[in-house]
Order: structure tokens, then C-alpha cells, then sequence
């Protein structure tokens, strides 16, 4: 554990100091006065449980004097990524988004790589799955190889016969038709597709007078993804060309990539606290490029311009546009004022806003595969990162009360135990029964938390005092306590759904004539019990690919099956 007197050794310079426990960095960190900054981490230890783990497990700090404060951010940023520590946020976003990478071969094609490479980079993208899904349509529409490198054969790879590649290592392609599908993919990716449409029309004038009629059809579908993105350039409404915008909204920070005036991707980031997000942008682009402009609303400090105009040319901007930020506002449509919020919970409900709110639900499928779940309303925002799901495993039969008990005090016992933190509130989706298996499970665990139930079909909100609000009538309230509930029930029933598919062998569908294993997934997804499906329109069933006639099949096997009990 670091002590006060440790800290009063530090120099009052610029620099950089590290956290460390033995040889582990648990933290970096700069300052314009190095002394001062470490004490304001030892002050904030006693209120902020962050800072109190750096405080205790480390056992010693070192720290490094520099020149000046651009000096001190680049060796910070070094030391981030170098080290990994387990307390800084930069290195989570440091690390290379997925891009798209031109290759520079004679034949180009397209790589999903992270980090800055030679050749022309597109991106970047949010998510590999999704960087692979606009690789794959490349392939599809403008044929691309598909080998790395490319082999020399006699016979094309199963990709040609796939459509997904033109087959340039078996020679059935000239140099000039592959480099027109690469300018082709080129414009696709890159949003501008002015340039190669004329030289695409012009070739499928040449192919129809000698006749070749497939590569007529393939050039079609190339000119007609073009257009389709031109037109959807149109109606985007984004007044920016070419930019990344960084939008913080409190702990909310959302990264927004414009490219041709189109909103082409976004994430949204919720932050342990607002000052991370210097760190956030800087560990964005360590590895990836930069775009031509980065827009932000709120002002970079002087040392994190310098780093990034050093990495390359590109404009800095401050967010002015209103039509441009309301699109933003509506793309994080997720926020609350916190402020209103907060009147609101101590007009309404007489307590102080929460800061952690734990919602709780418990689905099964028709009896089976009951599982339950807790999800996490944080500061305004739902924190994916601790939803927790839960299987039951102590209750054998139809008991939403005895599967509620189970879950929450297994909650109970890690949040007792200091393994989670511990919520303001926890709110069940139910009436007055799961609201009493709440309150005595709260106090057999002598949990200091508030306890609300809400039910969908009333929309009232029950509280442990016997208040009762209809939270129709107090929206902002509603979409609180809606919201939580609604991811909850969600979030618990994909997973029972997930468990039903997965392990369900003896399944009552497998009993009833005309239902295949395509049509069971189609029911799955669709209804969240039998009873559900039974209910269900015909024309509905008809739109799915359902025989409304299984219904009636579904209804006499469970009238026969209920009779025997």
C-alpha cells in the first residue's frame, strides 16, 4: 500500500508516474506537477473506490520528469500500451480497431487488420464481425480474391464457384477488369462513386456487343450497389464530409464515423468518470488512422492537439453545427438528464437518485429452462458490462416466487460479500408477491437498499411503503423503471430461449406432425411459450411459414398431456 510519505517524495515537476505492484504496472498516469497530482490520488482513495485499488495494491510509485507536457502525454501513452495496466482505460481502446486493407499486389485485395499497415486503409470498424461482413460483400459484389497469397492453379478454389472471387490465379481475368473491380470496391468503401460509375456503364456496353452476358449481370449488380449507396448519400442529411465526432455527454462519450456525409458506424462508451475521455481518443487513434477532421464538443487540452497534428494532417473542430448535433443527440437517445431525474425521484418518491439500480426477472419455457436475470442501471445508463444470468437450479417445478428467492439471495450473498457493488434499489418485475420475496430476502441479508416492483400489465410501480405510482402519468420515471424492466425480461428470456434450443431433446414440438427443426427456431424466436403460439393470429402463423392448422395439433397434445396429470 502506497503511504502519504512516499508521495511527499515526489518531485513538484512535469512527468509521468507509475503505479506499480512487484513488476506489475497497475497504473500510469502525467502531470504538470507531479507531486501535487499524486496527492489529489491519495485524497480521492478515500471516497473513490477506483482510486482506493490503486492506492492499496500498489507498493510503490515511480515516476519520470520530462521537458514539457507534450513530452509527458507521449511517454504516457507509450507506457499504456506497453504495459497493459489494469486501471487505465486508454489501452481498452488502444489496442487497433478493425480496418479494411487495400493490399498493394499486382491483384489487390482486401485483409481485415489492426494497427496502421502499408497499403490504403478503410475503417475503422467497431467490431471484427462487422469488418468481415463488409469484406465478405466485396467478394460477393466485385469478386476480389480471396487467397493470401495468391497461388498459381490450373483449376479455380471453391470460392469462384462460391461467386466470391474472379479467379485472377488461373488467369480468368485481365490485369484491366480486376484493377476496374478494385477502383469499383474502392468507391463503394470509400463513398465516393462518381468517378467509377461512367467506367462501369461503359464496360457493360463492351461486354453486351460481345455478348457475355454474365459479366453484363455482374457489372449490374456493382452499378446498382453504387447507386443504391449515391442515393442514401443524398438523404443522409449529415453535414460534414469526412470526420470522426467525439460527443461527451457526462459519463456518456459517443464516437460517431461520417464518411461521404453518411453516418456509416458508432459506440457508444460509458465512462468510469468524465475525464477519461482525452484518454479514450488518444488510445483510438494509437493504432488507428486519422481521419481528415475530428470534431469534438468539448476542448482538447493544448498537449493532446500537438500529438495528434503530429501524427498526421488533419483538422481539429469544435461541434457548432445544430442540425449535426441533433442527430447525435437522437443516436444516444439512451440518456437522461440527470438532473430532471433527480427532481423528479425526490418530488415522486421521496429518496434521493440512485445511482445502481438492479433489475431483476425470471422466465422459464413452459415450465422448463427457468432462468433468471439481473441487469444494471448505472448513473443514467445501462452498464452491459455487469449484467449477470443466473440458471435455477434449486426449484424442480412452475415456482416464479421460489426461483425469485434463489436468485437474489445469491445476489445477496455477493454483494454481502464485496464482490459486487452494492445497488441503491432493486427492482423486480412482478406484483406484491415478488415484491415481499424481495423485502425479506433484503432483510435477511440486512441489505440497506430500497425495493420496487412493477408489473407490465398496470404499469404501476409498487413501493415497499405501500405508495403506488402509475408511472403513465410521470414519464420520465417511466422510462427509468420501463427501461430496466424491459431489459431485464429480455435480457432473461433470450437466454431460456438459448438454453431451449440448445438443450431441449424431449421437446413437446417434436411430438406434433408438420414441425421441423426450421419451424421449432421460427416458434422459439417468435412467442415466448406454447400458450403464446396458441394465441397467435393465423395470418401471422401464415406470414412466418406456420400451418395456422398446427395450432390446433399443439392445443390436443397439451389438452391430452394436462389431462393426465
Amino acid at each position: 500500500m502506497i503511504r502519504l510519505e512516499d508521495i511527499q517524495l515526489a518531485p513538484e515537476k512535469t512527468g509521468v508516474y507509475v503505479f506499480k505492484k512487484a513488476d506489475r504496472v497497475l497504473y500510469v498516469g502525467k502531470a504538470k506537477n507531479l507531486k501535487e497530482r499524486l496527492l489529489q490520488h491519495y485524497r480521492q482513495s478515500e471516497r473513490d473506490a477506483k482510486e482506493r485499488a490503486i492506492i492499496t495494491e500498489s507498493d510503490r510509485v515511480e515516476w519520470i520528469i520530462t521537458r514539457n507536457e507534450f513530452e509527458a502525454l507521449t511517454l504516457e501513452i507509450d507506457l499504456i500500451q506497453l504495459h497493459k495496466p489494469k486501471y487505465n482505460v486508454l489501452h481498452k481502446y488502444g489496442g487497433g480497431y478493425p480496418l479494411l486493407l487495400l493490399t498493394e499486389d499486382e491483384y489487390p485485395t482486401l485483409k481485415v487488420v489492426r494497427g496502421v499497415s502499408q497499403g490504403k486503409v478503410f475503417g475503422p470498424f467497431f467490431s471484427t464481425g462487422k469488418a468481415k461482413k463488409v469484406k465478405r460483400l466485396i467478394h460477393k459484389l466485385f469478386k476480389l480474391r480471396t487467397c493470401d497469397p495468391m497461388p498459381i492453379r490450373k483449376e479455380p478454389c471453391m470460392d469462384y464457384h462460391l461467386g466470391l472471387c474472379c479467379a485472377p490465379c488461373c488467369g480468368y481475368v485481365s490485369s484491366e477488369e480486376y484493377m476496374l473491380n478494385v477502383k469499383s470496391a474502392i468507391s463503394l468503401l470509400s463513398g465516393d462513386v462518381s468517378s467509377v460509375l461512367p467506367e462501369l456503364y461503359l464496360a457493360i456496353e463492351r461486354y453486351s456487343k460481345e455478348l457475355k452476358f454474365e459479366k453484363c449481370a455482374q457489372i449490374r449488380d456493382q452499378i446498382l450497389a453504387l447507386e443504391n449507396l449515391s442515393k442514401g448519400q443524398r438523404v443522409s442529411q449529415i453535414p460534414v464530409s469526412n470526420a470522426d465526432i467525439f460527443y461527451s455527454m457526462g459519463r456518456l462519450l459517443g464516437v460517431f464515423l461520417v464518411r461521404s456525409s453518411k453516418l456509416v458506424d458508432k459506440q457508444i462508451i460509458v465512462l468510469d468518470e468524465e475525464e477519461q475521455r482525452e484518454e479514450v481518443l488518444l488510445g483510438f487513434y494509437y493504432s488507428s488512422p486519422l481521419p481528415s477532421e475530428i470534431i469534438t464538443n468539448f476542448e482538447l487540452p493544448p498537449e493532446v492537439k500537438d500529438w495528434l497534428q503530429r501524427r498526421g494532417k488533419l483538422r481539429l473542430s469544435t461541434l457548432t453545427d445544430k442540425a449535426l448535433e441533433d442527430i447525435i443527440v437522437e443516436n444516444m437517445s439512451g440518456y437522461i438528464d440527470l438532473k430532471v431525474l433527480e427532481r423528479e425521484f425526490r418530488e415522486k418518491l421521496s429518496m434521493e437518485l440512485p445511482s445502481i439500480i438492479e433489475g431483476f426477472d425470471v422466465s422459464h419455457f413452459y415450465g422448463e429452462h427457468t432462468v433468471a436475470s439481473c441487469v444494471v442501471w448505472e448513473k443514467g445508463y445501462m452498464n452491459k458490462r455487469r449484467y449477470r444470468r443466473y440458471r435455477i437450479r434449486g426449484v424442480s417445478k412452475i415456482d416464479d416466487y421460489a426461483s425469485l428467492r434463489e436468485v437474489l439471495e445469491r445476489r445477496a450473498k455477493r454483494l454481502k460479500a464485496g464482490e459486487e457493488v452494492m445497488p441503491d434499489v432493486w427492482l423486480i418485475d412482478g406484483g406484491y408477491g415478488q415484491m415481499n420475496v424481495a423485502l425479506e430476502v433484503k432483510r435477511k441479508y440486512q441489505m440497506d437498499i430500497k425495493v420496487f416492483a412493477l408489473a407490465k400489465e398496470e404499469e404501476i410501480l409498487l413501493c415497499e411503503n405501500g405508495k403506488e405510482l402509475c408511472l403513465k402519468e410521470h414519464p420520465i420515471l417511466y422510462r427509468v423503471f420501463g427501461l430496466i424492466r424491459d431489459e431485464a425480461h429480455r435480457f432473461a428470456l433470450s437466454y431460456s430461449r438459448k438454453l431451449k434450443l440448445k438443450e431441449d431433446t424431449t421437446d413437446i414440438l417434436d411430438y406434433i406432425k408438420g414441425i421441423g427443426e426450421v419451424k421449432k427456431r421460427i416458434i422459439y424466436r417468435n412467442f415466448e411459450n406454447l400458450y403464446e403460439l396458441l394465441k397467435a393470429d393465423e395470418e401471422v402463423l401464415r406470414r412466418m411459414g406456420i400451418n395456422p392448422a398446427i395450432k390446433q395439433e399443439v392445443k390436443r397434445y397439451l389438452e391430452g398431456e394436462l389431462s393426465e396429470d
